[in-house]
């Protein structure tokens, strides 16, 4: 099962433990890159330099945790400056590559081992998992993301503005449907996907309208 979405919450991790699976953020590999690329002084523009720091870059998910070279940067890549690092280095070809490989190996081993997958990336459906069960574009309206956004924000020292937070999202939606590898999928549902526009649901509500549609397309048993 994958999703690819515009309205980041907490729903992946908690749809993956009520299916007893597993939450794959692949985001997290491009913002764990960001943050090695920034703590060792790399340009993050210089796509030479980015692709030369993936060799040193190990992304392990343990128990809900996310380690970059064994160290917890579960809170740290939730940071606004790493996730505009992430997109910024997201369209370099070489990273998406690399990455994109990783993610497969990890979700066929899981999957190997009897394991729901439930991964998430704006690029899922489309390049890393095509040919999955079931495929989610989850989004929402550009105000309703910045405002949820601000939310996971506001336990920050120098948390953005929500005028920051929606410029930001509209440049990267922006930044995503251009680039060249991968582009954001403008027409999800002529690609299979399952859209669920969840700008007035809540959080149990989305993951219960995913429940319900694997439950129609007879994927899950009552």
């Amino acid at each position: 099962m994958v999703r690819s979405h515009q309205a980041k919450e907490q729903s992946p991790k908690k749809l993956a433990l009520r299916l007893e699976g597993i939450d794959l953020y692949t985001g997290a590999m491009y913002r764990s890159l960001a943050l090695l690329c920034i703590n060792s002084g790399v340009n993050l523009e210089n796509a030479k330099e980015v692709t030369s720091r993936l060799p040193d870059l190990t992304v392990a998910y343990v128990q809900g945790r996310i380690l970059l070279n064994d160290a917890d940067v579960t809170e740290a890549i939730q940071d606004s400056a790493i996730a505009e690092g992430a997109s910024i280095i997201a369209v370099i070809p070489e990273v998406r590559k690399e990455l994109v490989r990783r993610q497969q190996a990890i979700g066929k081993e899981e999957i190997a081992r009897g394991k729901i997958v439930v991964v998430e990336g704006r690029d899922i459906g489309t390049t890393v998992f095509p040919q999955a069960v079931l495929k989610i574009y989850l989004t929402a309206t550009v105000e309703v993301r910045a405002k949820r956004r601000l939310l996971q924000y506001s336990h920050q020292e120098n948390a953005p503005s929500y005028e920051a937070i929606l410029a930001h999202i509209k440049k990267r939606d922006e930044r995503d449907s251009k680039r060249e590898i991968d582009p954001l999928a403008k027409d999800p549902e002529k690609l299979g996907y399952f859209v669920l526009d969840n700008s007035d649901m809540s959080e149990r509500e989305t993951i219960d309208a995913i429940i319900v549609e694997l439950k129609r397309r007879k994927l899950l048993n009552d």
